[in-house]
């Protein structure tokens, strides 16, 4: 298995929606065989060993706490012309996650301003743009209303020289001290 150096964080999405995603995904761009998920840190090169950025990671994702995303709408960047799924809610605990994490060995200065989103497609055909982005549309308003997902857990990956990527380290967020729960 050829590795290259580009790693990222993400969140893997699951139950309904990922099955919504997926599917869509493989609809819109076949052959991509990503499984959905919303990238904390988009790909970057490290200056560091995958263990040394894994543990630097790790040590802040364990400040966060829990917390639940809920999806939005379909949506575009325009200069990219990538479909994705938007974030209604959680938006800002991502955000945070990802400025706090794009910091010390995982430092990056991205291409674009850090958006939390599932891609949904990417390097479409142009003349084909319009209608894809027109099924996406369709297939999520009949989906109804999503349900909310539990964050929980982040996933360190590196990609392969095949594009696909490697699940290295899952990170789990911090968890909510005993004291709150009993009301103390």
């Amino acid at each position: 298995m050829d590795l290259v150096n580009s790693y990222a964080i993400v969140v893997y999405v699951a139950g309904p929606i990922a099955r919504f995603a997926d599917r869509l995904r493989e609809d819109l761009v076949p052959g991509t065989g990503h499984h959905s998920h919303v990238s904390i840190l988009p790909p970057r090169p490290l200056a560091c060993t995958p263990a040394e950025a894994i543990e630097f990671a790790r040590h802040l994702v364990n400040q966060f706490e829990p917390f639940e995303v809920r999806m939005g709408s379909i949506q575009v960047f325009e200069s990219t012309q990538v479909i994705y799924l938007g974030i209604l809610n959680g938006a800002l605990e991502l955000a945070a996650m990802h400025d706090v994490l794009n910091t010390g060995a995982l430092a990056y200065e991205e291409p674009y301003r850090y958006t939390p989103h599932v891609t949904l497609g990417q390097q479409l055909q142009p003349e084909r743009f319009a209608e894809l982005l027109e099924l996406a549309r369709r297939r999520w308003q009949a989906f109804g209303e999503p349900p909310w997902l539990r964050v929980e857990s982040l996933t360190f990956v590196q990609q392969r020289g095949d594009g696909k990527w490697v699940d290295l380290a899952e990170l789990s967020l911090g968890r909510v001290p005993a004291s709150r729960l009993s009301g103390g």
